[in-house]
């Protein structure tokens, strides 16, 4: 994939935080609804933004990666101003989360994208985090790590590790649907470089309810707090374990926060910038301006504005 070059003054081309394997490709639309032995639950079917099969029912063809994307939502008149972030309501959500076989889990909802289907999951190549939603199934990542950023669809059919640590305790979860952003998804605007992913494992229940589910913090660079405390987590390509940074984070402009502390690297994108009460709220995932940072020294993230909001929404998050 070719690298863009943002446009802010005194930048030159970025080293995105991600890699996609070759096998991202034809192998990914094999993967939705693949089976698994799993604990005896009572499974649930929750909405889809869009389904690899009622693609396929609708006659797309043999395209060979099932894709979605959030609706682009109607023009705004030439005097309209940006939309409002609306405050997400919010409740109990990280309870103490241990594995199936009764070991403690640190963060069981920060996990790693992997680019094979749940039966064969191959590699990890991105980062992900559970957030809190009505029908319990959305992930949230960059959006770079989905979708190119050239009009083409996002990509759908990798699987998710929750609380990854070498073993996957909760088992692979099959990426089934992708709301992103129109700005990323038609031009890679950097300001919108976030994705909501539903996934789903069969015969489990809605993954909120086994890993617990962080809120998201929207807006929070618009109110001027240029010195928000931050536990930054990522796996980096190759590390069976994540990474864990704390650091200040600081706004490079509204659009955009910045991290400097070394440690993430490739693989770290989408991952959390936590903050709140015991790092129960997300303000960043790792991404943005340089798809997340050109060095391993300092990382970036898109601050969650309203066309993040939108993509959220989109995908069944709660209001």
């Amino acid at each position: 994939m070719d690298v863009r070059t943002d446009t802010r003054p005194g930048r030159g081309p970025s080293r995105p935080r991600w890699q996609v394997p070759g096998l991202l490709g034809a192998a990914l639309a094999a993967s939705v609804g693949v089976a698994l032995a799993v604990p005896t639950w009572t499974p649930t079917t929750p909405p889809q933004v869009t389904t690899a099969a009622a693609a396929t029912a609708a006659g797309t063809g043999a395209a060979p990666t099932p894709t979605t994307s959030a609706t682009t939502p109607a023009p705004a008149t030439a005097t309209a101003g940006p939309p409002a972030v609306v405050p997400v309501a919010t409740g109990p959500s990280l309870p103490a989360v241990t594995a199936p076989d009764g070991t403690p889990v640190a963060r069981p909802a920060t996990g790693a994208l992997f680019d094979g289907p749940a039966e064969d999951p191959g590699d990890h190549f991105c980062s992900a985090s559970v957030v809190e939603s009505v029908t319990g199934d959305l992930v949230v990542t960059a959006a770079h790590c989905v979708a190119d950023g050239d009009g083409t669809p996002a990509r759908t059919g990798m699987s998710f590790a929750p609380g990854f640590d070498g073993t996957a305790p909760f088992g692979y979860w099959t990426v089934t649907a992708a709301a992103v952003p129109p700005g990323w998804l038609e031009s890679g605007d950097p300001d919108s470089d976030v994705a909501f992913l539903t996934v789903s494992r069969p015969d489990a229940p809605p993954i909120q309810q086994v890993t617990g589910a962080y809120r998201l913090a929207f807006g929070a660079s618009g109110t001027g707090d240029d010195d928000t405390p931050v536990t930054a987590v990522g796996y980096n390509d190759g590390d069976a374990d994540a990474t864990t940074v704390s650091g200040t984070a600081g706004t490079l402009d509204e659009d955009q926060w910045q991290l400097d502390q070394p440690g993430l690297d490739q693989g770290s994108s989408g991952g959390p910038w936590l903050t709140g009460p015991d790092d129960s709220e997300i303000l960043a995932v790792t991404g943005g301006y340089q798809q997340g940072g050109d060095s391993p020294d300092v990382s970036y993230g898109a601050d969650l504005g309203p066309a993040v909001q939108s993509a959220y929404r989109s995908a069944g998050g709660t209001d």
